[in-house]
């Protein structure tokens, strides 16, 4: 299988900070992540008075990418796509900075427009994701792109030029707040919001988030309530939660921020920013619900130079079992499906309530991977299958499909089968919301 495999590395170069994730990728567009850098740049407080990015703050960068390029060559990467976003597209000397740090890193650098990373984070949205309307929102270090899609297809974006990093430096006094700090803030955002006529269509839409702000107040939620199934992908925000953080947050000293359980130390300065702009946006498009992506800008590169006629897959579900089965499963693909026919004639046996073509779906995701767990020891496969599936990477599934998919393909013959029938309905009728 290896043969068929091409080896990519991504590198983002962002405002905040810059990333390599390598990817084993086949001919139809899966991929599999096999390694991830991080190197924290702030490139957005590097900027001058002047707009500018002096050669002098990019030789701390120079040793970075060289080191990428190393790791690169380590793992025998045939392809590297290396993309610089706000910070260096916005800088009034990028084409000098790009020039000289590919020369420098022996890297060809391409400026990511914000017309494309708004692309790109919808790419890495849309294919991890079966939704068919919905907003993105990407705050970054320098830059906050939103995009409205219907029907799984793009439809408008705009690039902001406000992040996390430069607002944060703009209008924080060292990463503490006051109300009239924030108000500010928010009057800045609208501001700039209601330049967009479309931003006002989509009212009721769920708004998916990429970026560290996101990912960031995810886990600070999933702390608070204990929440059973870190998972970062796929996590709900309801606007309750929203509004507490902002009466919380930016009222909490930085120091005390450095303290919170689920926030990065190195996060504390801009959460409090980067919570700004998400809440404004969030109320402007009168969003119904903020799901947090796994997936996103760098993700999209890799879907746009790997199919770009073709770059967003019609079921995100069906395209995330296929590269799992593809990386991870070592059964035919035609022995599962005979399993699958024999699994769906006895469960029409049963009459249940419910969402018929929910548990159907359930039924069948849970087959394709009910033999996860052989990977690791054979005789505990069954043990070993639960904690894979509760903690893997399927997209399109919601936190409670999951669960439930754990549940069904861990389900031991050996428990014996009197109770099978009242275990159906529990799985079935467990809450719909997790």
């Amino acid at each position: 299988m290896r043969d068929e495999l091409c080896r990519i590395g991504i590198i983002d170069i962002g405002s905040n900070s810059i990333r390599l994730v390598i990817y084993d990728t086949t001919p139809e567009g899966g991929f599999k992540i096999i390694k991830e850098c991080k190197y924290s740049a702030r490139l957005s407080e590097k900027i001058t008075k002047e707009g500018r990015l002096e050669r002098k703050d990019m030789d701390t960068v120079i040793p970075v990418l060289r080191q990428f390029r190393e790791i690169c060559s380590a793992f025998g990467v045939e392809k590297i796509r290396a993309g610089a976003t706000a910070a260096i597209r916005n800088a009034a000397n990028s084409a000098e900075i790009i020039e000289y740090l590919s020369s420098a890193s022996s890297i060809t650098i391409e400026i990511i427009t914000g017309y494309q990373e708004a692309y790109f984070g919808f790419l890495g949205v849309i294919n991890a994701s079966d939704v068919q309307d919905g907003f993105v929102i990407d705050i970054g270090g320098g830059s906050t792109e939103v995009t409205l899609f219907r029907g799984r297809r793009y439809q408008h974006s705009i690039s902001f030029p406000f992040g996390a990093v430069n607002t944060n430096l703009l209008f924080s006094h060292n990463g503490n707040w006051n109300a009239e700090q924030v108000k500010k803030l928010q009057a800045y955002v609208t501001g700039r919001l209601v330049e967009h006529d479309w931003l006002g269509t989509g009212e009721g839409l769920p708004l998916y988030g990429l970026g560290g702000t996101l990912r960031s107040l995810g886990k600070l939620d999933q702390k608070n309530r204990d929440y059973s199934l870190p998972n970062s992908h796929g996590y709900t925000l309801s606007g309750e939660t929203i509004n507490r953080f902002m009466e919380v947050l930016p009222a909490t000293p930085f120091e005390k921020r450095k303290e919170l359980d689920g926030l990065s130390k190195s996060r504390a300065d801009i959460i409090v920013s980067g919570l700004i702009i998400f809440h404004t946006v969030y109320h402007y498009i009168k969003a119904s619900q903020a799901v947090i992506s796994g997936e996103g800008l760098r993700e999209g590169m890799l879907h746009d130079l790997l199919r770009p006629e073709q770059p967003v897959c019609d079921s995100a579900l069906a395209f995330s079992l296929d590269r799992i089965i593809r990386f991870d499963i070592h059964t035919s693909k035609q022995h599962l499906d005979h399993i699958n026919k024999l699994a769906r004639r006895l469960f029409s046996a049963f009459e249940l309530g419910g969402d018929r073509a929910e548990q159907e779906m359930l039924i069948y995701v849970s087959v394709m991977l009910h033999r996860t767990g052989s990977n690791i020891n054979y005789y505990q496969s069954k043990r070993h299958t639960r904690y894979w599936l509760m903690n893997s990477p399927i997209r399109g599934l919601s936190h409670r499909q999951l669960i439930l998919c754990a549940l069904i393909a861990s389900y031991s013959t050996k428990s014996r089968s009197r109770n099978c029938p009242r275990r159906i309905r529990t799985f079935c009728w467990l809450p719909t919301k997790i």
